[in-house]
């Protein structure tokens, strides 16, 4: 195999009786509400297990008891809501329908987005050039959380993103509903997520050029992102997806669930491409 060749097997194999397998079922819903929480991730912190909530908040998540230590945490997390982590004399009696986990919204003081009027350049970040042989692929229909992330560098303060553009190679599901997320790069890895919003996107194609507009969020950066597709929901009877690396190298970053730790490809870069804009300054005569 060759060593820039981009694979994401998203799948574990487990061997077992049915007297080590558990099956966590609950419903995940909003504790001043009372409404359902979609799409929220759900799995134990880098152990490769790990789920996404249904539409209607529910979720299925089985598991071998033997691979988790007794004291380890299940972890809840959505953008929006403050994160839970249940510890496991309570997740072990989720065998049965019924449960409900109660997420708290989160509040937080943001500082207004102000884009200010004036002439502003356009540049392309990242990008758009890809390669057929060096990609990144989903064929797992439980590998929801997944991810597949790129580094973004950033030069000019007050850069906004407009639109995100990527290349399918091959979509063989019938379409595949992907979250994207913005994260700060710290240290060289994916840090918090800027975002406070989900932004969806539905690939329907069986192939060619995606576009996701970004313009309506009004993200501002300043300095080097990762940006990722992250999979939530897949219809149809197959999955392959298949998304574009480029030949220029970069930084890729794979998850391969939700809550899994992130497995990082130096020298290794998706085609992902960011059009982007940011403010022309002038200077006095």
């Amino acid at each position: 195999m060759r060593i820039y060749t981009l694979v994401l097997f998203l799948s574990i194999c487990f061997s077992m009786t049915p007297q080590e397998e558990l099956t966590l079922r609950a419903t995940v819903v909003d504790v001043n509400t009372g409404s359902p929480v979609e799409y929220v991730n759900i799995g134990f912190k880098g152990k490769g297990i790990g789920t996404v909530s249904a539409s209607d908040g529910s979720f299925l998540l089985k598991l071998n008891s033997t691979l988790i230590a007794l004291e380890t945490d299940l972890v809840i997390s959505s953008i929006g809501y403050v994160t839970e982590r249940v510890p496991f004399t309570e997740w072990k009696d989720w065998g049965e329908p019924g449960k409900y986990i109660l997420l708290q919204p989160e509040t937080t003081t943001l500082d207004p987005v102000v884009i200010v009027a004036g002439k502003r350049e356009y540049e392309r970040l990242g990008s758009e050039t890809y390669s057929l042989s060096e990609l990144g692929y989903w064929t797992e229909k439980d590998a929801l959380g997944g991810e597949l992330a790129s580094r973004i560098g950033i030069d000019k303060e007050r850069t906004r993103l407009h639109d995100l553009k990527f290349h399918v190679i091959r979509n063989e599901a019938d379409s595949i509903k992907v979250r994207i997320n913005i994260y700060r790069c710290e240290n060289n890895m994916p840090g918090e997520n800027i975002l406070h919003t989900n932004i969806y996107h539905t690939i329907r194609k069986p192939k060619g050029i995606e576009i996701v507009p970004l313009k309506q969020h009004n993200i501002v950066v300043d300095n080097d992102i990762v940006v990722g597709i992250e999979m939530i929901e897949s219809y149809g009877e197959d999955l392959y997806l298949s998304i574009s690396a480029t030949p220029f190298g970069g930084t890729a970053y794979l998850r391969e669930r939700s809550q899994s730790n992130w497995d990082v490809r130096w020298n290794f870069g998706l085609a992902f491409g960011l059009m982007s804009s940011y403010p022309i300054t002038t200077s006095d005569p």
